[in-house]
Protein backbone atom coordinates (compact mmCIF):
# COMPACT_ATOMS: atom_id res chain seq x y z
CA UNK A 1 0.00 0.00 0.00
CA UNK A 2 1.83 3.46 -0.97
CA UNK A 3 2.01 5.75 1.77
CA UNK A 4 -0.31 9.35 1.39
CA UNK A 5 3.23 11.15 0.60
CA UNK A 6 3.88 8.59 -2.06
CA UNK A 7 0.08 8.75 -3.28
CA UNK A 8 -0.03 12.78 -3.37
CA UNK A 9 3.08 12.92 -5.26
CA UNK A 10 2.06 10.40 -8.09
CA UNK A 11 -1.39 12.27 -8.00
CA UNK A 12 0.10 15.79 -8.30
CA UNK A 13 3.14 14.83 -10.72
CA UNK A 14 3.65 17.27 -13.33
CA UNK A 15 0.93 19.94 -11.73
CA UNK A 16 2.50 23.08 -10.32
CA UNK A 17 0.25 25.99 -7.91
CA UNK A 18 1.44 28.28 -7.54
CA UNK A 19 -0.20 31.82 -5.95
CA UNK A 20 1.98 34.98 -6.92
CA UNK A 21 1.18 38.18 -5.57
CA UNK A 22 2.11 41.25 -8.14
CA UNK A 23 3.28 44.68 -6.54
CA UNK A 24 1.17 47.72 -8.93
CA UNK A 25 0.49 51.24 -8.75
CA UNK A 26 -2.22 52.99 -9.25
CA UNK A 27 -3.73 56.56 -8.96
CA UNK A 28 -5.32 57.66 -5.73
CA UNK A 29 -9.23 56.58 -5.04
CA UNK A 30 -11.38 57.83 -2.36
CA UNK A 31 -11.58 56.15 0.62
CA UNK A 32 -15.12 55.13 2.14
CA UNK A 33 -14.14 57.12 5.73
CA UNK A 34 -15.32 59.79 7.75
CA UNK A 35 -12.34 62.89 8.66
CA UNK A 36 -12.47 62.01 12.03
CA UNK A 37 -11.35 58.14 10.99
CA UNK A 38 -8.96 59.79 7.50
CA UNK A 39 -6.04 60.96 10.11
CA UNK A 40 -4.97 57.88 11.43
CA UNK A 41 -5.28 55.64 8.62
CA UNK A 42 -3.03 58.76 6.54
CA UNK A 43 -0.59 58.71 9.83
CA UNK A 44 -0.64 54.50 9.46
CA UNK A 45 0.06 54.89 5.30
CA UNK A 46 2.58 57.03 5.83
CA UNK A 47 4.40 54.74 9.03
CA UNK A 48 3.95 51.86 6.34
CA UNK A 49 5.29 53.47 3.45
CA UNK A 50 8.66 54.72 5.30
CA UNK A 51 9.02 51.15 7.15
CA UNK A 52 8.83 49.64 3.38
CA UNK A 53 11.08 52.64 1.13
CA UNK A 54 14.17 51.73 4.37
CA UNK A 55 14.15 48.23 4.12
CA UNK A 56 17.89 46.77 4.16
CA UNK A 57 18.72 44.22 1.72
CA UNK A 58 18.03 41.33 3.73
CA UNK A 59 17.46 37.27 3.53
CA UNK A 60 15.62 34.74 5.67
CA UNK A 61 15.33 31.29 5.55
CA UNK A 62 11.44 30.33 4.85
CA UNK A 63 10.35 27.36 6.08
CA UNK A 64 6.77 25.68 4.35
CA UNK A 65 5.06 23.02 6.30
CA UNK A 66 2.55 21.77 3.66
CA UNK A 67 -0.39 19.37 3.92
CA UNK A 68 -2.95 18.27 1.64
CA UNK A 69 -5.97 17.04 1.16
CA UNK A 70 -6.80 14.65 -2.17
CA UNK A 71 -10.85 15.14 -3.23
CA UNK A 72 -12.89 12.25 -3.56
CA UNK A 73 -10.40 9.84 -1.20
CA UNK A 74 -12.32 8.31 1.82
CA UNK A 75 -8.86 7.84 3.20
CA UNK A 76 -8.14 11.17 2.97
CA UNK A 77 -10.80 13.60 4.33
CA UNK A 78 -8.49 15.59 6.64
CA UNK A 79 -4.84 16.96 5.77
CA UNK A 80 -2.28 14.88 5.52
CA UNK A 81 1.43 16.10 5.83
CA UNK A 82 2.98 16.35 2.19
CA UNK A 83 6.05 17.40 3.24
CA UNK A 84 8.59 20.09 4.01
CA UNK A 85 10.51 22.99 2.39
CA UNK A 86 13.44 24.86 2.97
CA UNK A 87 14.34 28.12 1.10
CA UNK A 88 16.60 31.21 1.49
CA UNK A 89 14.88 34.00 0.46
CA UNK A 90 16.20 37.20 -0.17
CA UNK A 91 14.67 40.99 -0.38
CA UNK A 92 16.15 43.54 -2.59
CA UNK A 93 14.70 46.87 -4.43
CA UNK A 94 11.55 45.55 -3.68
CA UNK A 95 12.07 42.25 -5.66
CA UNK A 96 12.24 38.38 -4.13
CA UNK A 97 14.96 36.13 -5.02
CA UNK A 98 15.17 32.54 -4.03
CA UNK A 99 17.36 29.54 -3.22
CA UNK A 100 18.95 26.60 -1.60
CA UNK A 101 19.60 27.21 2.45
CA UNK A 102 23.12 28.46 2.18
CA UNK A 103 24.15 29.13 -1.55
CA UNK A 104 25.79 32.38 -1.52
CA UNK A 105 23.63 33.65 -4.35
CA UNK A 106 20.34 33.40 -5.19
CA UNK A 107 19.08 33.56 -8.76
CA UNK A 108 15.87 32.61 -8.90
CA UNK A 109 12.34 34.76 -8.80
CA UNK A 110 9.88 31.74 -8.81
CA UNK A 111 9.89 29.23 -5.97
CA UNK A 112 7.89 27.16 -7.80
CA UNK A 113 11.06 26.02 -9.06
CA UNK A 114 12.13 23.74 -5.75
CA UNK A 115 8.84 22.37 -5.67
CA UNK A 116 7.12 20.35 -8.59
CA UNK A 117 3.71 19.88 -7.14
CA UNK A 118 1.72 21.69 -3.96
CA UNK A 119 0.86 25.13 -2.84
CA UNK A 120 3.38 27.87 -2.60
CA UNK A 121 4.00 31.76 -2.67
CA UNK A 122 5.83 34.50 -3.12
CA UNK A 123 5.53 38.16 -2.17
CA UNK A 124 5.19 37.98 1.64
CA UNK A 125 7.82 40.21 2.59
CA UNK A 126 7.65 43.76 1.09
CA UNK A 127 6.00 43.18 -1.65
CA UNK A 128 2.13 42.46 -0.48
CA UNK A 129 2.98 45.79 1.64
CA UNK A 130 3.46 47.84 -1.41
CA UNK A 131 0.39 46.73 -2.77
CA UNK A 132 -1.68 47.46 -0.07
CA UNK A 133 0.12 50.87 1.53
CA UNK A 134 1.72 51.94 -1.55
CA UNK A 135 -0.48 51.53 -4.28
CA UNK A 136 -3.60 53.68 -3.89
CA UNK A 137 -6.12 50.59 -5.30
CA UNK A 138 -7.63 49.55 -1.89
CA UNK A 139 -10.72 51.18 -0.58
CA UNK A 140 -10.91 50.58 3.44
CA UNK A 141 -13.19 50.65 6.63
CA UNK A 142 -12.61 51.64 9.46
CA UNK A 143 -13.78 48.54 12.00
CA UNK A 144 -12.73 49.56 16.05
CA UNK A 145 -10.08 48.45 18.47
CA UNK A 146 -9.08 45.20 19.08
CA UNK A 147 -6.60 43.07 21.61
CA UNK A 148 -4.08 41.07 19.13
CA UNK A 149 -1.72 38.82 21.63
CA UNK A 150 -2.12 41.64 24.39
CA UNK A 151 -1.44 44.58 22.05
CA UNK A 152 -4.39 47.39 21.69
CA UNK A 153 -4.27 47.63 18.10
CA UNK A 154 -6.42 49.37 15.10
CA UNK A 155 -8.55 46.88 12.68
CA UNK A 156 -9.34 48.15 9.17
CA UNK A 157 -11.05 46.11 6.53
CA UNK A 158 -9.94 46.65 2.92
CA UNK A 159 -10.81 45.89 -0.66
CA UNK A 160 -9.13 45.38 -4.01
CA UNK A 161 -10.53 45.29 -6.87
CA UNK A 162 -9.77 42.81 -9.78
CA UNK A 163 -8.36 44.78 -12.02
CA UNK A 164 -5.94 46.82 -9.53
CA UNK A 165 -5.36 44.05 -7.22
CA UNK A 166 -3.36 41.29 -9.53
CA UNK A 167 -3.47 38.80 -7.91
CA UNK A 168 -2.34 36.11 -9.92
CA UNK A 169 -3.04 32.60 -9.30
CA UNK A 170 -1.50 29.04 -11.12
CA UNK A 171 -3.60 25.99 -10.86
CA UNK A 172 -3.93 22.76 -12.68
CA UNK A 173 -6.91 24.01 -14.74
CA UNK A 174 -5.38 27.57 -16.15
CA UNK A 175 -4.02 30.74 -15.09
CA UNK A 176 -5.99 34.26 -14.23
CA UNK A 177 -6.19 36.92 -11.78
CA UNK A 178 -8.69 37.90 -9.08
CA UNK A 179 -9.69 40.73 -6.65
CA UNK A 180 -8.59 40.88 -2.88
CA UNK A 181 -10.42 41.96 0.07
CA UNK A 182 -9.43 41.45 3.89
CA UNK A 183 -8.40 42.87 7.45
CA UNK A 184 -5.28 44.30 9.15
CA UNK A 185 -4.37 44.97 12.42
CA UNK A 186 -1.63 47.75 13.16
CA UNK A 187 -0.40 48.44 16.92
CA UNK A 188 -2.17 51.53 18.35
CA UNK A 189 0.63 53.27 19.69
CA UNK A 190 3.73 52.38 17.28
CA UNK A 191 0.93 52.12 14.46
CA UNK A 192 3.54 48.77 13.14
CA UNK A 193 1.38 46.12 10.78
CA UNK A 194 0.35 43.28 13.47
CA UNK A 195 -1.30 40.73 11.64
CA UNK A 196 -2.76 40.74 7.70
CA UNK A 197 -5.79 38.80 6.29
CA UNK A 198 -6.71 38.35 2.61
CA UNK A 199 -9.16 36.61 0.76
CA UNK A 200 -9.24 36.33 -3.35
CA UNK A 201 -12.52 37.65 -4.82
CA UNK A 202 -13.89 37.66 -8.08
CA UNK A 203 -12.37 34.37 -9.07
CA UNK A 204 -12.96 33.28 -13.12
CA UNK A 205 -14.79 30.33 -12.99
CA UNK A 206 -12.63 29.03 -15.50
CA UNK A 207 -9.67 28.32 -12.50
CA UNK A 208 -12.44 25.93 -10.47
CA UNK A 209 -11.17 27.19 -7.39
CA UNK A 210 -13.23 27.54 -4.75
CA UNK A 211 -11.37 30.01 -2.49
CA UNK A 212 -7.55 30.90 -1.59
CA UNK A 213 -6.91 33.25 1.16
CA UNK A 214 -3.75 33.69 4.14
CA UNK A 215 -2.57 35.32 6.64
CA UNK A 216 0.67 36.62 7.54
CA UNK A 217 2.07 38.21 10.99
CA UNK A 218 4.43 40.79 11.30
CA UNK A 219 7.35 41.87 14.07
CA UNK A 220 9.83 43.91 14.48
CA UNK A 221 13.51 42.15 13.42
CA UNK A 222 16.69 43.35 14.19
CA UNK A 223 18.37 43.54 10.14
CA UNK A 224 22.70 45.24 10.85
CA UNK A 225 21.97 47.96 12.41
CA UNK A 226 18.27 48.66 12.29
CA UNK A 227 14.84 47.26 13.33
CA UNK A 228 12.77 46.28 10.24
CA UNK A 229 8.96 44.94 10.31
CA UNK A 230 8.83 41.61 8.67
CA UNK A 231 6.94 38.84 8.22
CA UNK A 232 7.06 36.05 10.26
CA UNK A 233 4.76 33.99 9.95
CA UNK A 234 1.64 32.86 7.27
CA UNK A 235 -0.86 30.71 6.39
CA UNK A 236 -1.80 29.83 3.38
CA UNK A 237 -4.96 27.69 2.06
CA UNK A 238 -6.63 26.91 -1.28
CA UNK A 239 -9.32 24.80 -1.73
CA UNK A 240 -10.48 23.68 -5.31
CA UNK A 241 -14.10 23.36 -6.87
CA UNK A 242 -13.39 19.55 -6.51
CA UNK A 243 -12.77 19.50 -3.04
CA UNK A 244 -9.08 19.16 -2.68
CA UNK A 245 -7.34 20.98 -0.03
CA UNK A 246 -4.02 22.36 0.46
CA UNK A 247 -2.57 24.16 3.42
CA UNK A 248 0.86 25.72 4.27
CA UNK A 249 2.06 26.78 7.29
CA UNK A 250 5.32 29.34 6.37
CA UNK A 251 7.82 30.49 8.84
CA UNK A 252 10.59 32.85 8.24
CA UNK A 253 13.77 32.85 10.33
CA UNK A 254 17.84 33.40 10.30
CA UNK A 255 17.22 36.95 9.26
CA UNK A 256 20.09 38.97 7.94
CA UNK A 257 21.65 42.02 5.74
CA UNK A 258 23.77 40.95 2.36
CA UNK A 259 25.59 42.50 -0.09
CA UNK A 260 24.20 43.41 -3.37
CA UNK A 261 26.20 42.77 -6.45
CA UNK A 262 24.60 43.97 -10.02
CA UNK A 263 24.45 42.52 -13.32
CA UNK A 264 23.75 43.22 -17.14
CA UNK A 265 22.14 40.65 -18.46
CA UNK A 266 22.17 39.47 -22.69
CA UNK A 267 20.42 37.01 -24.07
CA UNK A 268 21.82 34.99 -27.31
CA UNK A 269 20.63 37.38 -29.58
CA UNK A 270 20.84 41.07 -28.12
CA UNK A 271 24.57 39.99 -27.25
CA UNK A 272 25.97 40.57 -30.85
CA UNK A 273 23.95 43.87 -31.42
CA UNK A 274 25.48 45.12 -27.54
CA UNK A 275 21.70 45.34 -26.43
CA UNK A 276 20.93 45.33 -22.88
CA UNK A 277 18.28 43.39 -20.85
CA UNK A 278 17.68 45.24 -17.52
CA UNK A 279 20.21 45.44 -14.53
CA UNK A 280 19.36 42.94 -12.24
CA UNK A 281 20.28 42.35 -8.68
CA UNK A 282 22.19 39.23 -6.96
CA UNK A 283 22.56 38.82 -3.35
CA UNK A 284 25.68 38.17 -2.52
CA UNK A 285 27.18 37.66 1.28
CA UNK A 286 30.31 38.24 2.60
CA UNK A 287 32.91 35.67 3.05
CA UNK A 288 31.95 34.70 6.77
CA UNK A 289 28.32 35.02 6.02
CA UNK A 290 29.48 31.65 4.52
CA UNK A 291 30.76 29.69 7.79
CA UNK A 292 27.82 27.63 9.70
CA UNK A 293 28.60 24.99 12.42
CA UNK A 294 29.35 21.61 10.95
CA UNK A 295 26.51 18.81 11.22
CA UNK A 296 25.44 16.69 14.09
CA UNK A 297 27.56 18.35 17.08
CA UNK A 298 25.94 18.69 20.32
CA UNK A 299 26.00 22.05 21.25
CA UNK A 300 24.69 23.38 25.07
CA UNK A 301 23.75 27.14 25.13
CA UNK A 302 23.45 29.06 28.46
CA UNK A 303 20.99 32.43 28.34
CA UNK A 304 23.05 35.14 29.74
CA UNK A 305 20.57 36.97 30.66
CA UNK A 306 16.74 36.25 32.04
CA UNK A 307 13.62 36.28 29.92
CA UNK A 308 10.41 37.60 31.83
CA UNK A 309 6.95 38.49 30.79
CA UNK A 310 7.87 42.17 30.45
CA UNK A 311 9.91 41.60 27.42
CA UNK A 312 9.03 42.42 23.91
CA UNK A 313 9.08 39.60 20.71
CA UNK A 314 12.32 40.95 18.47
CA UNK A 315 14.03 41.85 21.72
CA UNK A 316 17.68 41.03 21.38
CA UNK A 317 18.74 38.30 23.76
CA UNK A 318 22.23 36.24 24.44
CA UNK A 319 23.29 33.08 25.12
CA UNK A 320 26.75 31.35 25.81
CA UNK A 321 27.88 27.56 24.80
CA UNK A 322 28.80 26.13 27.75
CA UNK A 323 31.53 23.53 27.48
CA UNK A 324 33.90 23.54 24.29
CA UNK A 325 32.50 21.67 20.96
CA UNK A 326 34.72 19.50 19.28
CA UNK A 327 34.74 18.00 16.45
CA UNK A 328 37.69 14.98 15.56
CA UNK A 329 38.95 16.11 18.18
CA UNK A 330 38.89 19.94 17.17
CA UNK A 331 37.53 22.19 19.43
CA UNK A 332 34.81 24.12 16.77
CA UNK A 333 33.44 26.61 18.98
CA UNK A 334 34.70 26.80 22.41
CA UNK A 335 33.23 27.22 25.69
CA UNK A 336 32.49 30.72 26.83
CA UNK A 337 31.47 31.57 22.75
CA UNK A 338 28.66 33.92 22.45
CA UNK A 339 25.08 33.19 21.00
CA UNK A 340 22.81 35.62 19.46
CA UNK A 341 19.40 35.49 18.94
CA UNK A 342 15.97 37.22 19.70
CA UNK A 343 12.34 36.49 21.22
CA UNK A 344 10.37 35.10 18.74
CA UNK A 345 7.74 34.50 20.65
CA UNK A 346 5.62 35.60 23.84
CA UNK A 347 2.14 34.42 24.04
CA UNK A 348 -0.27 35.06 26.85
CA UNK A 349 -2.77 32.09 26.73
CA UNK A 350 -6.40 33.01 27.99
CA UNK A 351 -7.02 33.65 31.49
CA UNK A 352 -3.44 34.25 31.86
CA UNK A 353 -2.40 30.94 33.17
CA UNK A 354 0.31 29.91 31.19
CA UNK A 355 2.97 31.99 28.14
CA UNK A 356 4.25 29.61 25.09
CA UNK A 357 7.86 30.95 24.58
CA UNK A 358 10.34 31.00 21.42
CA UNK A 359 13.56 32.00 21.47
CA UNK A 360 15.18 32.28 17.87
CA UNK A 361 19.49 31.81 18.07
CA UNK A 362 20.61 32.37 14.12
CA UNK A 363 24.47 32.96 14.95
CA UNK A 364 27.63 31.85 17.22
CA UNK A 365 31.02 33.75 17.71
CA UNK A 366 33.82 31.04 17.28
CA UNK A 367 37.09 31.69 17.60
CA UNK A 368 35.65 35.73 17.18
CA UNK A 369 34.33 34.26 13.72
CA UNK A 370 30.71 34.49 13.15
CA UNK A 371 28.80 31.39 11.92
CA UNK A 372 25.04 30.45 11.64
CA UNK A 373 23.39 28.43 14.23
CA UNK A 374 21.27 26.09 12.07
CA UNK A 375 20.22 23.22 15.01
CA UNK A 376 17.37 21.41 16.41
CA UNK A 377 16.05 21.36 19.86
CA UNK A 378 16.75 18.12 22.10
CA UNK A 379 15.99 19.04 25.30
CA UNK A 380 15.72 21.69 27.80
CA UNK A 381 16.59 22.17 31.78
CA UNK A 382 14.28 20.78 34.00
CA UNK A 383 12.64 23.61 35.77
CA UNK A 384 9.45 23.67 38.29
CA UNK A 385 6.78 24.88 35.61
CA UNK A 386 8.65 25.11 32.38
CA UNK A 387 7.65 22.64 29.70
CA UNK A 388 9.53 22.11 26.68
CA UNK A 389 7.32 21.63 23.01
CA UNK A 390 8.87 19.92 20.49
CA UNK A 391 6.20 19.83 18.31
CA UNK A 392 3.47 22.23 18.15
CA UNK A 393 -0.36 21.65 17.90
CA UNK A 394 -2.06 24.51 15.86
CA UNK A 395 -5.80 25.13 14.20
CA UNK A 396 -5.80 25.27 10.43
CA UNK A 397 -7.63 28.09 8.84
CA UNK A 398 -10.89 26.92 7.46
CA UNK A 399 -10.95 25.81 3.77
CA UNK A 400 -13.60 26.93 1.21
CA UNK A 401 -16.41 25.78 -0.37
CA UNK A 402 -18.24 22.34 1.73
CA UNK A 403 -14.17 22.38 3.35
CA UNK A 404 -15.84 24.79 6.15
CA UNK A 405 -14.04 23.07 9.29
CA UNK A 406 -10.88 24.15 11.23
CA UNK A 407 -8.47 21.28 11.79
CA UNK A 408 -5.68 20.88 13.66
CA UNK A 409 -2.55 19.74 11.82
CA UNK A 410 1.14 18.83 14.00
CA UNK A 411 3.77 21.52 13.47
CA UNK A 412 7.71 20.65 14.10
CA UNK A 413 10.06 22.83 15.43
CA UNK A 414 11.44 25.72 13.49
CA UNK A 415 15.82 25.14 13.09
CA UNK A 416 16.92 27.33 15.68
CA UNK A 417 14.06 28.13 17.53
CA UNK A 418 13.41 26.89 21.04
CA UNK A 419 9.99 26.74 22.14
CA UNK A 420 8.15 25.92 25.99
CA UNK A 421 5.27 26.46 27.76
CA UNK A 422 6.11 28.51 31.02
CA UNK A 423 2.97 28.34 33.98
CA UNK A 424 1.86 30.90 35.68
CA UNK A 425 0.57 35.23 35.34
CA UNK A 426 4.34 36.52 35.38
CA UNK A 427 7.59 34.45 34.75
CA UNK A 428 11.50 34.46 34.71
CA UNK A 429 13.11 31.99 32.42
CA UNK A 430 16.64 32.62 34.65
CA UNK A 431 20.36 32.87 33.15
CA UNK A 432 21.74 30.32 32.74
CA UNK A 433 18.62 28.33 31.92
CA UNK A 434 20.37 25.28 29.59
CA UNK A 435 19.22 24.32 26.07
CA UNK A 436 20.95 21.37 24.11
CA UNK A 437 20.85 21.19 20.48
CA UNK A 438 22.05 18.95 17.39
CA UNK A 439 23.38 21.11 14.40
CA UNK A 440 21.98 20.57 10.96
CA UNK A 441 24.38 22.42 8.63
CA UNK A 442 23.47 24.09 5.72
CA UNK A 443 23.12 23.22 1.55
CA UNK A 444 25.75 24.58 -0.20
CA UNK A 445 25.69 25.28 -3.95
CA UNK A 446 22.28 25.04 -6.71
CA UNK A 447 19.61 22.58 -5.70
Amino acid sequence: MPSFEEFARDRLRGVRWVALLAIWMFAAKGQDLTPEKVLPLARIRLHMQEKIEHLPNYTCLETLTRFHKQAGNGRMRKLQPLDTVRLEIANTRGSEWFGSPGARKLTEADPARFVGAGLIANGLFSILLRNLFVADAARFTFQGQDLIGGRASLRYDFQIPRLLAKYHLWLPAGQGTAGQEGTFWVDRDSLDLIRLDVRATEIPESLQLAGSGYSVRYERTRIGESDALLAQQADLRMTLADGTDDYDRVDFTHCRSFEVESAIRFDGESAGSGEALPEVARPVFPPEAESSVPALLMVTVQLATAITDQDAVGQLIEGRIAGDVRRKGKVVIEDGARVHGRIRRLDRYAGGGRFIVGLEFDEVDAHGVPMRFYADLLKTENRKGIHPTLRELVLAPPGYGQNIVEQKVVLPELAGVASFFVEGKKFVVPAGFRMVWRTRGLLRGAP
